[in-house]
């Protein structure tokens, strides 16, 4: 089973505010779910994220 992030550990990872993590999760920018009341964020979303937002690099 794949890890499960909170938007605080998102937040500290991309260096965001918890109001853009937040936002990101709300409009589908970044798919998230709720496990009991709380948005939890898998970590294959967080990479494709992460790989689809990056310029530059390898």
């Amino acid at each position: 089973m794949e890890r499960l992030f909170t938007i605080r550990e998102v937040m500290d990872i991309l260096q965001l505010s918890y109001t853009t993590v937040y936002s990101l999760c709300n409009n589908g920018g970044l798919p998230s779910c709720k496990v009991g009341g709380s948005i939890r964020i898998p970590q294959e979303s967080l990479r494709n994220f992460i790989l689809n937002n990056t310029k530059g690099g390898q």
